[in-house]
């Protein structure tokens, strides 16, 4: 298949990000535990959380139940066994009280870091002296946070135990802004718009994904109906929150996007489609027909893409979901931590299982943390409920050859005996 890329390339059919795409697809589709580069230092507890820097791609946080923070190095040399290095740490019960619950970097500067915690606070680090310059008391258990990587505006959006979703500002570093509408008791995902500066993305313990425009008085644009499958399906298919009434508030609480807590969001790159889970133990990919003309007059639904029955997802923690670049792959590949302690890899546009990445048979070892060291590198981390840190890379072509040679060699002895029985049987 990669002669024939080269060849339509060769001969300008081709133009040269497919070429590359279809490599970097072959690359990420031979991931394996990296048997040179390891971690030699564990969290104490889980590690719920890990965060490369986007504009270097060299360093990443690692946040664990233990309430330790540690920056580790990302530089090593290719083809050689190499140790991470820990250049930044900061000690358990020194700032968080609690277990850390996400990071995540600044997206326009990788001297600043932000954490959120069990301990009902959001701290803000500078990075070069790891010390705390910004602390958001929120009054309730962080369960996530985000920041848009394209936005002007310094807002942070907070997932917490209550249902209101919570923006921060970090330019006047108080509460911006309170988006209310979620009926349960907790928010566990919340997700910025990777095309839209005030599009947010929200799910919650009433198993509804909630769609905000912040820039609005009434800022819930639609509730996502599992149910609404049609392409030219009416307004009244997603219910959008235009006026506050009886019947409109007795219509959403029926509305649901999973049968379960939502605890996960991930927006393609093209912010033309949201992929959420929950714990109904499914993926469900939402397409926004007509998102480019205004997500207000946008048509929401769900394609009902099939990810199999191998999702785990029983906690009520938020999921971690991780789309490769689109840099790298198109159509995006979508990383799952499951419950079981597997990662999965799916092809986000079709559902279908690429690859299975097996950390521990054991039931007892989650995966919780995961991330992506961005583009142009074909490098996969995740963290367990164990403490580990694991880093997946494409398999090399001489751990091939090594893994080949047994089983080459057991071909050629099956053959010689068969040569042997032909020459026996004519003599």
């Amino acid at each position: 298949m990669l002669s024939s890329f080269i060849f339509t390339r060769e001969t300008g059919l081709t133009h040269p990000h497919e070429l590359r795409s279809a490599q970097l697809w072959r690359q990420y589709s031979t991931l394996v535990r990296s048997e040179l580069r390891y971690f030699p230092t564990r969290h104490s507890g889980t590690v719920n959380a890990l965060a490369v820097d986007p504009i270097h791609n060299r360093f990443m946080i690692s946040g664990g139940s233990d309430s330790r923070i540690l920056v580790w190095d990302l530089h090593s040399r290719e083809g050689q066994r190499h140790r991470y290095e820990i250049v930044g740490r900061v000690m358990p019960k020194t700032a968080h009280k609690y277990g850390i619950s996400c990071a995540s970097w600044w997206p326009f500067d990788d001297g600043m870091f932000i954490t959120s915690s069990f301990d009902e606070s959001v701290r803000v680090w500078d990075s070069s002296t790891l010390e705390d310059v910004y602390n958001f008391s929120i009054g309730a258990r962080v369960n996530a946070h985000d920041v848009s990587t394209i936005a002007e505006h310094c807002l942070v959006a907070v997932a917490a135990d209550c249902n209101p979703v919570r923006l921060v500002d970090l330019r006047s570093s108080a509460a911006a802004q309170i988006l209310t509408g979620h009926e349960g008791t907790t928010v566990n995902a919340v997700k910025w718009s990777p095309t839209e500066p005030f599009m947010l993305a929200s799910g919650g313990s009433d198993g509804t994904v909630r769609l905000w425009d912040i820039r609005r008085s009434n800022a819930c644009l639609t509730v996502l109906n599992l149910e609404n499958t049609s392409l030219t399906s009416s307004s009244s298919s997603n219910v959008r929150r235009d006026v506050f009434s009886t019947s409109s508030s007795s219509i959403l609480s029926q509305v649901k996007s999973h049968r379960g807590v939502v605890n996960g969001l991930a927006f393609l790159a093209d912010g033309l489609k949201l992929v959420s889970t929950g714990t109904d133990e499914t993926i469900r990919v939402w397409s926004m027909t007509g998102a480019s003309e205004g997500f207000s007059n946008a048509c929401y639904r769900n394609t009902l893409v099939n990810f199999g029955p191998l999702i785990r997802n029983r906690y009520l923690q938020c999921i971690n979901m991780v789309l490769t670049p689109v840099r790298d792959c198109a159509p995006q590949l979508l990383f799952y931590p499951n419950d079981n302690g597997d990662v999965l890899m799916f092809d986000v546009s079709t559902g279908r299982l690429v690859r299975r990445l097996s950390i521990s048979r054991n039931m007892l070892k989650r995966t919780k943390g995961l991330t992506c060291r961005g583009s142009e590198f074909v490098e996969i981390f995740s963290g367990s409920s164990d403490g580990d840190i694991i880093l997946w890379e494409a398999e090399r072509s001489d751990t091939k050859r090594t893994r080949s040679m047994p089983q080459k060699r057991e071909n050629d002895n099956i053959l010689t005996e068969i040569y042997k029985g032909i020459e026996y049987e004519g003599n």
